[in-house]
């Protein structure tokens, strides 16, 4: 008969229907999770962006402004100051050997300067 389905063909229907809802269901079970990492991690990023904007300014406004006026003369044009932060504490003694790797490090920065525009 044309229009009879075995007993093996039902058992391999139904087999392979159970496999592709396992599988969808795998998937869901998977991007849930990724939806889930991912709602931490922004709450985990919004927590440290109100740290960061509920910080006191400890230096006077002066100090900043000498600070960005010299940076934009090195650089020769218009910046944001977004940080600065002290490299050592005030109590902690300079060294030779500090001061000589600083100077290396900030030495091997190098900044070209615009040309034609004097």
């Amino acid at each position: 008969m044309p229009g009879h389905i075995s007993d093996e063909m039902r058992a391999l229907a139904i087999v392979g229907v159970c496999i592709v809802f396992g599988v969808l269901t795998l998937i869901a079970i998977v991007v849930a999770l990724f939806k889930r990492l991912d709602d931490r991690w922004q709450a985990h990023e919004a927590a440290l962006a109100g740290q960061l904007t509920s910080r006191t300014q400890n230096i006077d406004d002066t100090t900043l402004l000498l600070i960005t006026a010299a940076a934009a003369t090195v650089v020769g044009g218009r910046f944001r100051v977004r940080r600065i932060h002290r490299l050592l504490p005030m109590r902690t003694k300079r060294t030779p050997w500090s001061s000589q790797g600083r100077l290396i490090l900030q030495g091997s920065h190098s900044i070209s300067r615009k040309r034609g525009s004097r």
